[in-house]
């Protein structure tokens, strides 16, 4: 009987080339993800380490927006250091479970098959909603392997009708707007690819916007 040999998953670790935020808050996610975790407990670049590169950086774009050579030149650096840091502790989590795809999932960062056979996405998760910006809902969802595009939906009559939003490019982070303040919004989203073009839809969380 032929052995069937385990299907190798490797972290996202282009996020480098992706916009600020994005980076800034998977930073986030994996100070929170990694914080106490019981596999990846011999990271290359500690927590703390990762907390202050973030903070920085954080600053920097906030001060970078005011325009100017030598702030867009420092949010550059900050986040060159960033990136850098975030792409050994992925580079590590990988070495330790390439091949446990729920541990990886587990770290943080997004998950991608190396196997070049198309098959179904799993079901993504909404992790936490938002709705400390007036006019606008935002999204924390768990994404699932190989899903590098995500959709989002509400209804806004529990369920009856749907509004499609704007494909992101990421799960981490999917701000919905505008929103009318006093309503209910009832939320999911899915991730597209696989061999059925999109998974099945997240479970829906329902809040109201401010």
């Amino acid at each position: 009987m032929a052995i069937t040999p385990p299907k190798n998953y490797r972290l996202y670790t282009g996020f480098g080339r992706d916009p600020d935020d994005d980076v800034n808050h998977l930073a986030l996610d994996t100070l929170d993800a990694l914080a106490g975790h019981l596999v990846f407990t011999k990271l290359p670049v500690s927590l703390v380490v990762v907390a202050q590169q973030q903070v920085a950086f954080e600053a920097a774009v906030t001060a970078s927006r005011k325009g100017g050579s030598d702030r867009i030149l420092l949010k550059n650096q900050a986040k060159q250091v960033l990136v850098d840091s975030l792409v050994q502790n992925a580079l590590y989590c990988q070495g330790v479970a390439r091949h446990d795809k729920d541990t990886l999932l587990t770290s943080g960062y997004e998950v991608i098959n190396n196997n070049r056979a198309s098959g179904p996405l799993d079901t993504p998760a909404i992790i936490a909603m938002f709705n400390n910006v007036t006019c606008e809902l935002t999204v924390r969802g768990q994404g699932v392997v190989n899903g590098r595009m995500y959709k989002a939906r509400s209804s806004t009559d529990g369920g009856k009708t749907w509004t499609e939003w704007v494909q992101f490019n990421g799960a981490r982070l999917m701000v919905l707007a505008p929103t009318i303040p006093g309503t209910n919004y009832m939320v999911e989203f899915c991730a597209m690819g696989g061999s059925t073009i999109q998974s099945p839809w997240s479970n829906p969380v329902t809040i109201m916007s401010t």
